[in-house]
């Protein structure tokens, strides 16, 4: 956390100086940044005011400024949820709340760097003001918040280098937000984690992309690389991704907890709930879109230090209208411990341009055989989701 608040106050530094550079006044309102991590680099053209006595002299080409700061952009995301939630296990008494939560009142910000030729490095920070997100142990909201990196862009056909915490490139994660959703996929019970600190190395090699990482943290360490292709058939488009990682001490979470949602058992010690593991982790990837549908799926396969693992992730949306959505999602687990599966749906309809409102269900059963427990959990609520786009840009 410390590294974190360092590199975010040094952010904010560097972005404040995009307002007092004596260029940004003359910067032309036309400019546009370049796709980040798509490692082109050419300034745009853009055409000098004219004369009003010579209104057809020809555009002229802006001379190259040196190092600048090509493009800024910061926007911001408010997400409030009323949930009902029971959980029961098996010895211990029923629990059973309503109440309305501010998941997270954030920021994003990315600053991108330019040499005078091409833009070099993008700086991307998620800053949450506030967010009464908890998970066991506390281990749920560092899975949704807190990145914080650069991306190093080494040229045309070349590889970029991220640097710093954000998002482990593992299974659906490099292309499946699930930050913005109510309702998760394989990762919680999967990995344990979902974003960590670290650099990678990602790019193409033909027809495929690919993604290798080293992360870590105070206590785990991960190796880990992904390779991705897309395939335009007759009928849709298919991506299809196979990812490994190779992990020490990392989390594992109890069969009979939603790590996100729930809090660790009552009247227990702690590692009743979580403990760290070695992890070897395989995973086979798909996401394929037909017109209104779109089907992700996701099979997980591996072994942690007391044995083997296994998992399966198969989501399927639909389009009703332009503003309207369907999704229905099933999530199974089996580890060495014991086993959960949860089924969900949500349906949500999108209000203008930037609020969209949810209903979701969603119903957990885990069980641990060596104590004899069960893990029963219901769970539904209304998520309000409020985009907040270009609070400043340049």
């Amino acid at each position: 956390m410390r590294r974190y608040l360092v590199a975010t106050v040094v952010f904010l530094a560097v972005t404040a100086s995009v307002w007092a550079v004596p260029w940004v006044t003359a910067q032309s309102p036309d400019l546009k940044s370049t796709v980040v991590g798509a490692g082109t680099g050419e300034n745009e053209k853009t055409k000098t005011d004219q004369a009003a006595t010579d209104q057809t002299a020809p555009a002229k080409e802006k001379p190259h400024r040196g190092w600048h700061f090509s493009a800024f952009n910061s926007s911001g995301r408010a997400d409030y949820q009323v949930t009902y939630m029971k959980q029961t296990v098996t010895g211990m008494s029923a629990m059973e709340n309503t109440r309305g939560r501010l998941m997270s009142l954030e920021l994003e910000s990315t600053v991108t760097l330019n040499n005078g030729n091409r833009d070099l490095l993008d700086f991307a920070v998620q800053y949450p003001y506030y967010s009464q997100m908890e998970g066991v142990d506390g281990r749920g909201k560092p899975m949704h918040f807190f990145n914080a990196y650069g991306i190093l862009k080494l040229g045309l056909g070349k590889p970029n280098i991220r640097f710093g915490q954000f998002v482990v490139p593992f299974g659906n994660l490099p292309y499946y937000e699930t930050h913005t959703v109510p309702l998760q996929s394989l990762f919680p019970q999967s990995l344990g984690l979902r974003i960590q600190r670290g650099v990678s190395v990602e790019g193409f090699a033909g027809h495929y992309d690919y993604w290798v990482a080293a992360m870590g943290d105070d206590h785990a360490r991960e190796g880990m690389a992904r390779i991705a292709r897309r395939f335009d058939l007759p009928r849709g488009t298919l991506t299809t991704g196979l990812s490994g990682l190779y992990g020490v001490d990392m989390p594992r979470f109890s069969s009979l907890l939603d790590p996100i949602m729930d809090k660790a058992l009552a009247r227990m010690p702690l590692s009743h709930s979580v403990d760290l593991t070695d992890k070897k982790r395989f995973s086979l990837d798909a996401e394929y879109s037909l017109g209104r549908n779109l089907w992700r799926e996701e099979v997980v396969l591996g072994r942690d230090l007391e044995g083997r693992v296994d998992g399966q992730f198969l989501q399927w949306s639909f389009a009703l209208t332009e503003k309207d959505e369907l999704m229905a999602q099933f999530v199974r687990w089996n580890q060495p411990d014991g086993a959960r599966s949860s089924v969900g749906a949500w349906y949500g309809r999108k209000f203008g341009k930037y609020f969209t409102a949810r209903l979701w269900a969603e119903l957990g059963l885990g069980r641990v055989p060596a104590t004899d427990k069960d893990g029963n959990e219901t769970a539904a609520g209304l998520q309000c989701l409020l985009e907040i786009p270009s609070l400043f840009k340049r």
